[in-house]
């Protein structure tokens, strides 16, 4: 009831004033609590107002408009290189504002929302005061969730501050959704290679000089690329222009096609044999220059393998093996005998570096023409110079070829397999079983071989494309090939090459998952939000003015005595004691509401007037 002494009221715990007695005669007893005239009061004002709603919306709706530009500013950088460290720094930075913002703005929602259901679950339960301190504490102090009445009495709002302590991880998963991957870029430069040709400066190296400018013989230097050619049965290296890198090229180079001595002859028919001999050269038919240089079927016995380099045919290799192979002659009892001829040939190869390790792969070898100039034309180009076709290079070409092939492997009678040369060989060279051509079936698979007893691996792996005249074929391709490793001629190509790069990858799918998962619990707590701002009426926070304005109660003076200092550890006596947010007993013309006992305090009214 309020209350008046000598005309000056106060309303609660101020004091009243009664100009009858002097300051000094004042005491404690005449302290009273007092409601003022009705016509002085004014009820709070029930009401949610438009701030909180707002406040909470407008974070969910900032922190979803976040997470969108977060998506938009990563797809940005997806897949685009990374130009500098710098740049990448700052990716890493923008991204993490972002997450940190997004983390902000959620949580800031689920803490107002948490607010208002702390203030709904007072009004309805009469909690310990132990318990209320860690509800208005629990969205800063992780210590709170160890109070066992907040599980009891406050799962929501348990629930809503476990969701606020959880919000953050999203800023630590969505900035690393950004990442650095190595990828292969390519570019195409124009860049000068090394190439193949046969102008006199090309060739010029790889011969001796005798008499008066004439060849003699292939230089050491060409012989020894010709020897690890033909013993390895590979392409010798070719220096890369980039370690990952890719060309075309085309050049003219010599090849040799071969062909059966049966098909040579009857090609020979079409056209005058006379015009592909030399002019000292007395031999009516391919045939009988065949029969004087390798020999017939009498004077072939025992004969396992024998080559020549008829000079009165130009340019032109003689080979005959007694073995056989089903993939050249189907007939197994018959000989291989081949005509071998060097042409002039288009090649186009692609080259392929991989970590500086070359691939050469042929897109095409073109026979153009063949290199019909005599031997005596080609050993003296440099003095005479008259003919266009003649080629000096074509020449050594051929002489390294010649030099290989020609010789004589017989079954002796003792059992023993002869090497014979023929007499006046300008120079020495390897010998033909010190190449892959030796694993052709056309050299070891014969009865005069075998006879030998000769043990060792019969595999054909090294008889490139498996047959004999095949394997001749592409030893000419490889060696032409291989000039490119002396590169003494370069020509200027498109080449292509790829090093690795740093780009971004984005992984969306993870952002986007974090982010909506973020915003959903949040939306869920929002509403909850709602629900109690409903249910409480009005507006309501966890500041100190709130707690000022609603411990309006000298019960609760009476509880605080002695422990006005709010000191962090509360005594366990007080702890105990449990209050509620409702309306106080015992006013009957001026309602009150404030926190209470359980049995001081009644449900609030919405809508009822309370001072």
């Amino acid at each position: 009831m309020p209350t008046s002494n000598g005309g000056q009221v106060e309303y609660g715990p101020a004091l009243v004033q009664n100009p009858d007695h002097t300051p000094e005669q004042k005491s404690a007893n005449e302290t009273t609590y007092a409601s003022p005239p009705r016509g002085e009061n004014t009820p709070a004002a029930w009401g949610v107002g438009w701030q909180c709603p707002t406040l909470m919306v407008v974070s969910v709706v900032c922190g979803a408009m976040i997470s969108v530009g977060h998506h938009f500013y990563y797809r940005s950088l997806d897949n685009t290189l990374v130009n500098s460290v710098d740049q990448q720094t700052w990716a890493i930075r923008i991204g993490t504002g972002f997450a940190f913002l997004n983390k902000t703005f959620l949580a800031s929602a689920v803490g107002i929302a948490a607010a208002q259901e702390i203030w709904a679950t007072l009004r309805r339960k009469s909690v310990k005061l132990s318990a209320i301190d860690g509800m208005f504490d629990i969205l800063t102090n992780p210590i709170s969730f160890l109070i066992p009445d907040l599980w009891m009495y406050a799962k929501t709002l348990t629930l809503l501050a476990i969701i606020s302590w959880l919000i953050p991880l999203a800023a630590v998963v969505t900035p690393a959704t950004l990442s650095i991957r190595l990828l292969p870029t390519s570019n195409i430069t124009q860049l000068r290679v090394p190439t193949v040709n046969f102008t006199d400066s090309f060739w010029r190296p790889w011969v001796t000089w005798e008499g008066a400018g004439s060849i003699g013989s292939p230089s050491p230097d060409i012989s020894r690329m010709f020897t690890a050619t033909s013993s390895s049965a590979e392409i010798l290296p070719v220096p890369a222009p980039f370690p990952n890198s890719s060309y075309t090229l085309e050049f003219w180079g010599p090849s040799y096609k071969c062909q059966r001595l049966s098909e040579a002859i009857v090609e020979m028919q079409g056209m005058n044999f006379t015009d592909h001999l030399d002019m000292d050269a007395q031999y009516s038919s391919l045939q009988k220059l065949w029969e004087h240089e390798i020999g017939n079927s009498t004077n072939l016995t025992r004969v396992v393998y024998s080559g020549a380099a008829p000079s009165a045919l130009n340019n032109t290799l003689f080979v005959y093996a007694a073995g056989a192979n089903p993939l050249w002659n189907d007939n197994a009892t018959q000989p291989t005998e081949l005509v071998c001829q060097l042409w002039n040939t288009s090649y186009v190869v692609a080259l392929n570096f991989t970590n500086g390790i070359r691939t050469l792969i042929p897109v095409s070898t073109e026979l153009v023409a063949p290199a019909n100039w005599s031997s005596n034309a080609g050993s003296h180009i440099t003095i005479q110079k008259q003919e266009p076709t003649v080629n000096g290079g074509y020449y050594v070409t051929n002489m390294l070829f010649s030099g290989l092939i020609q010789r004589t492997l017989v079954l002796s009678a003792s059992g023993e397999l002869g090497n014979f040369l023929p007499s006046g060989l300008p120079f020495t060279t390897m010998s033909i079983m010190q190449t892959g051509l030796f694993a052709c079936p056309e050299l070891w698979n014969s009865s005069y071989y075998q006879g030998l007893g000769i043990e060792g691996d019969r595999s054909t792996a090294f008889c490139r494309n498996k047959t004999l005249a095949r394997a001749l074929e592409d030893l000419s391709h490889n060696f032409t090939y291989s000039l490119l490793s002396l590169n003494a001629a370069n020509t200027s190509v498109p080449v292509m090459s790829s090093s690795p790069q740093n780009f971004y990858t984005y992984d969306s799918r993870n952002l986007l998952a974090v982010y909506m998962a973020a915003l959903g619990v949040t939306v869920a707590c929002v509403a909850i939000g709602f629900l109690a701002l409903r249910e409480n009426g009005v507006s309501q926070n966890v500041s100190f003015s709130s707690m000022l304005l609603t411990t309006r109660n000298p019960e609760l003076d009476h509880l605080a005595n002695g422990n006005c200092l709010g000191s962090f550890e509360l005594e366990k006596e007080i702890g105990e004691t449990k209050l509620r947010f409702g309306e106080i007993e015992g006013s009957e013309q001026y309602k009150r509401a404030a926190f209470g006992t359980k049995g001081s305090v009644t449900a609030l009214s919405k809508g009822k007037a309370y001072y």
